[in-house]
């Protein structure tokens, strides 16, 4: 498999605040797990095993991690092209640290040339924005992690 590859699905490990990845490509069988703090590449085929440390987490990215995980997903309710801001140029409509009330817009989705605004579901604090710009969406992809107020 492909280092970049690997490096991508890394990223995604850590961005998702995932604990385990476990990909089969053919006869390879991939498996990124974060333990202790880092993400550990364990890459298995027919004839071998490799473990390679890939990166570490600062603990200020431990700290957002269980914020996060904490947080109430906004998920995409269709298919298509998520958009952080109302128009290319301008400021988006959140970003992390912002405070969001319920109804509130955070992104749009396009879909079918239709732009469909997604308001936040709850009021709180957006600690993590899950996707960039121009990105396709998938139907239940989270878009945004609100920590919601108590």
């Amino acid at each position: 498999m492909e280092t970049k590859k690997i490096a991508e699905l890394a990223k995604i490990l850590k961005q998702n605040q995932l604990t385990k990845l476990d990909l089969t490509e053919g006869e390879v069988r991939l498996v990124l797990e974060a333990a202790g703090g880092k993400v550990v590449l364990q890459e298995e085929s027919k004839e071998t095993e490799v473990f390679v440390e890939e990166t570490t987490i600062t603990m200020e990215e431990r700290k957002t991690v269980k914020e996060a995980i904490a947080a109430y997903e906004q998920k995409s309710p269709l298919v298509g092209t998520v958009y952080l801001a109302p128009q290319a140029g301008a400021a988006p409509y959140v970003k992390v640290g912002d405070k969001v009330k319920k109804g509130s817009p955070v992104c749009i989705v396009e879909s079918m040339k239709m732009f469909n605004t997604i308001e936040a579901e709850t009021d709180g604090e957006i600690v993590e924005i899950s996707v960039d710009n121009g990105q396709i969406v998938e139907f239940g992809q989270v878009l945004v992690r609100i920590r919601e107020e108590a």
